[in-house]
């Protein structure tokens, strides 16, 4: 039996839209961070939605750019910063980041989660996804501050940030939100000779 790959994406973004689904709330769809060589915008482009996505690295942009062409897409992304949102408040109707923020410092990570609240409508829904401190490579590298690594990825070094279950839910605090759901993902990764421990917490919040 042949799939085809276009709509073959990690299982999150499908419970993300069985929630949509049950949205009533209309407008464009923001993916912020949104580069890369197989976009997920596609997959919401593909569903028919109205999409826009902000990448913040010129080269990762050109990615998803090569990606689109070559699968005869349309996305609609350009550059920009998710800690600073270039569009007005209350303009998206739904908004997600997927591995995205914990690039970032945990002083940037909050800015970027009021950003992408503050572009969201109200009832509109959110997607945010965290490294978990139960991931193998938590405590690897050099630690910046409590919980932030820069780590050796190929020849950069690439900044991950780890949160516990609790730390997490601070994030959305004295935010007009409400957590609808909250998930813990351990994943066990076979590779050629070992199994790797990747751990992510995922939420989806509505805006009030």
């Amino acid at each position: 039996m042949i799939i085809a790959k276009e709509v073959l994406y990690p299982a999150p973004f499908y419970n993300f839209l069985n929630y949509i689904s049950e949205s009533d709330i209309n407008g464009p769809i923001l993916d912020c961070g949104s580069g890369g060589p197989r976009p997920k915008l596609s997959l919401f482009v593909l569903l028919g939605f109205d999409t826009f996505g902000i990448e913040i690295l010129e080269e990762r942009l050109e990615e998803a750019e090569n990606y689109a062409k070559q699968n005869k897409l349309e996305l609609s992304m350009q550059l920009g910063d998710i800690r600073s949102i270039p569009f007005e408040s209350n303009h998206f109707g739904h908004v997600y980041s997927w591995n995205t923020i914990f690039h970032m410092n945990k002083i940037d990570i909050k800015k970027a989660i009021n950003e992408m609240i503050r572009v969201l409508k109200p009832g509109g829904l959110c997607f945010i996804n965290f490294l978990s401190v139960d991931s193998e490579f938590f405590g690897k590298g050099k630690e910046q501050n409590p919980g932030e690594f820069l780590q050796i990825e190929g020849d950069e070094k690439i900044m991950h940030t780890f949160f516990t279950d609790e730390e997490s839910d601070g994030f959305f605090e004295n935010l007009e939100i409400e957590i609808l759901f909250k998930e813990k993902r351990i994943l066990h990764k076979k590779l050629e000779d070992r199994t790797m421990k990747d751990s992510y917490i995922d939420y989806i919040v509505q805006k009030n």
